[in-house]
């Protein structure tokens, strides 16, 4: 994803793509975050890939799923809204 302009929806990337910006915020690959939002994305990135492999046959599962998913993508935003400000 570019990252230079300030006009990116972060509300409307997938969840995949939001793990996927984690990754590249712990791995450095974008500038703009310190070392605390690098460990911090690292964990994100993580808990990502747990949330992302939840099951959803039922409907308690689609529903931890989904709450767990929504406050992942609020804490992502956050963190791509720090990085993105700071470029």
């Amino acid at each position: 994803m570019a990252h230079e302009s300030s006009d990116i929806d972060f509300w409307a990337l997938k969840p995949v793509q939001l793990a996927h910006e984690c990754r590249l915020i712990a791995e450095g690959t974008l500038e703009g975050a310190d070392e605390t939002l690098r460990l911090e994305a690292r964990e994100l990135a993580t808990e990502w890939r747990l949330a992302i492999d939840m099951p959803r046959d039922q409907f308690d599962e689609q529903a931890r799923r989904a709450a767990r998913i929504a406050g992942l993508r609020k804490r992502t935003i956050e963190i791509l809204v720090k990085v993105t400000g700071s470029i």
